[in-house]
């Protein structure tokens, strides 16, 4: 990239970075539960995800942004010992509906820009990327922009669709406890991502979500079903369905408030690739809880199949992990996160295998600074240590 596109690629970080400071606007609605509120807002630490925050129910308009920052290093092994930095700025506004005669509605847009420091190509060489938010350039490119209905809101039944570019792991495979971990193995599954360009990081696609839930909200129902049509590979934003398309599933069972198992299945066709498909599972539930000090446990596997030998990709995953809220007690704001995971390649017949630690710490309401370590172990590199310092600014 020469100066003049590198100095557009820092303007634009920077303008987008001055969101953080935020603005709301007041509304007497009631609270819609496909909004959430504010108690919603502050019960999980940040992450660098592109999902919108929820607005509260005296809120129709509101501004938001993050900024996070990555210092990778590897300390040891994998291709050569060096640091890179990465860093990626979102920045948008989410309206509510009512004021454009849309009653129970929800517009969204964002715009994300990347500075890549190539950390795992250059560094580290692993099948996963230790940093979730290394993209392949530096680039501002469209984040979301969708809509998103309540179609049906009763104490029985609610059912909303989501229209528009958005993140895959906003609606599919996702699991809180686990997106607290740096790698990108414990966000949307490797065995996804590492087998086609999905619609997630570094560049989001379009796509239809219809939501069925037992109850007002969907993601947090008892029981809910998920049905999706994405665009296939998102190696463009234009054009969405000339790229293959990946019709995908979810069911959720809630049990108890913080417990949730989820379970779907997928499959990817077109864009003159051969057809794909696979299924997941996760599940996250509490394990201890004494005043505001929480443990929570999670496991993630999942499978893929329709590639031939020599492709390159994961069939095969399974991760597991901690995650403690307030390790100390003093600190109730803090989390820290244990994850291990290994990853089955299809066309070596390998695994990657990894360990990692995460420590969030709550700064100021709106700074947070989380190290982490990992453990990389992989056949066609020497076992790698990295050590990775995130700045999130909110």
């Amino acid at each position: 990239m020469d100066k003049s596109s590198h100095t557009k690629l820092i303007a634009a970080l920077c303008l987008i970075g001055t969101l953080i400071v935020g603005h709301t606007a007041k509304a007497d609605d009631n609270i819609d539960p496909i909004i959430g509120s504010e108690e919603m807002q502050d019960l999980s630490p940040p992450t660098a995800a592109s999902h919108a925050p929820p607005l509260d129910e005296s809120q129709i308009f509101s501004l938001y942004g993050h900024w996070d920052t990555d210092w990778v290093n590897n300390l040891s092994g994998g291709i050569r010992r060096g640091n890179a930095l990465d860093s990626v700025a979102v920045g948008g506004f989410t309206l509510k509906g009512d004021r454009l005669g849309l009653p129970n509605s929800v517009f969204n847009f964002s715009l994300m820009a990347t500075r890549v420091g190539d950390a795992n190509a250059q560094l580290i060489g692993a099948d996963t990327n230790p940093s979730n938010i290394e993209g392949n350039r530096n680039r501002l490119v469209l984040n979301t922009a969708f809509w998103q209905q309540n179609w049906l809101n009763s104490s029985h039944i609610a059912i909303n669709t989501r229209l528009g570019v958005f993140d895959l792991n906003a609606e599919f495979d996702s699991t809180d406890s686990a997106a607290q971990l740096l790698n990108s193995s414990f966000g949307l599954d490797p065995t996804i991502t590492d087998n086609f360009a999905a619609s997630t990081f570094p560049k989001n696609g379009t796509g239809l979500v219809t939501s069925i839930g037992s109850a007002t909200n969907p993601d947090t129902a008892p029981f809910a079903v998920k049905v999706g049509l994405i665009q296939g590979d998102v190696e463009q934003q234009t054009r969405p369905f000339s790229q293959g398309v990946l019709n995908i599933a979810e069911g959720q069972w809630r049990p108890s408030e913080d417990t949730a198992i989820k379970f779907g299945g997928w499959q990817k066709r077109g864009n003159g690739q051969p057809d794909l498909r696979g299924g997941y599972l996760s599940a996250e539930t509490p394990l201890s809880s004494r005043q505001h000090r929480h443990i929570s446990g999670f496991v993630r596997a999942s499978f893929a199949s329709g590639m031939d030998a020599q492709a390159t990709g994961a069939n095969r995953y399974l991760g597991v992990g901690l995650n403690w809220q307030a390790p100390f007690a003093h600190r109730p704001d803090d989390y820290l996160t244990l994850g291990a995971a290994t990853l089955h390649l299809n066309h070596s017949g390998d695994n990657e295998r990894l360990l990692e630690a995460a420590y969030i710490m709550q700064i100021t309401p709106r700074i947070f600074l989380q190290p982490d370590v990992q453990y990389i172990q992989h056949s066609n590199q020497p076992d790698t240590w990295v050590a990775i310092v995130r700045l999130h600014l909110e």
